[in-house]
């Protein structure tokens, strides 16, 4: 490649400033498919197991909690901390933890859009440098 096809400093930046965008929208675009596609557990959510005990022994049993009281139960119309899912592979674990892997998926994509957005900031700065 000769001196004359090689990308001015301001063409190489513009390059790298689109590159970037570009990762951003598509990220931000996935989120979105995500967020349509299915439930998303709020913040603070998770699975916990516990142990039971019934008629015929102890029974490993799983609920969806939460930091604060968000779960309505079904007889007071109170709030709750927990959310009964029963045991492993019922449709209600199963569901809960879609959910909280669509959540996770959401918060790691949202930490990348930040790194994005910390270097557009970046570049952006670097562009002043041209601009004298």
């Amino acid at each position: 490649m000769t001196d004359q096809n090689k990308p001015s400093p301001q063409e190489e930046l513009s390059g790298r400033i689109d590159k970037v965008a570009s990762l951003k929208e598509c990220l931000e675009q996935e989120i979105q498919a995500i967020m349509a596609s299915s439930a998303v557990a709020k913040g603070g959510c998770w699975i916990a197991r516990y142990l039971a005990k019934g008629r015929k022994g102890f029974y490993w049993y799983y609920k969806l909690q939460a930091t604060d009281p968000i779960f309505p139960t079904k007889t007071s119309g109170k709030l709750s901390k927990y959310k009964h899912l029963g045991k492993a592979g019922s449709q209600a674990y199963l569901e809960a933890l879609e959910q909280i892997t669509a959540r996770a998926k959401i918060e790691a994509l949202a930490r990348s859009i930040e790194t994005l957005n910390q270097g557009l900031k970046d570049l952006l700065e670097e562009t002043s440098k041209y601009k004298k």
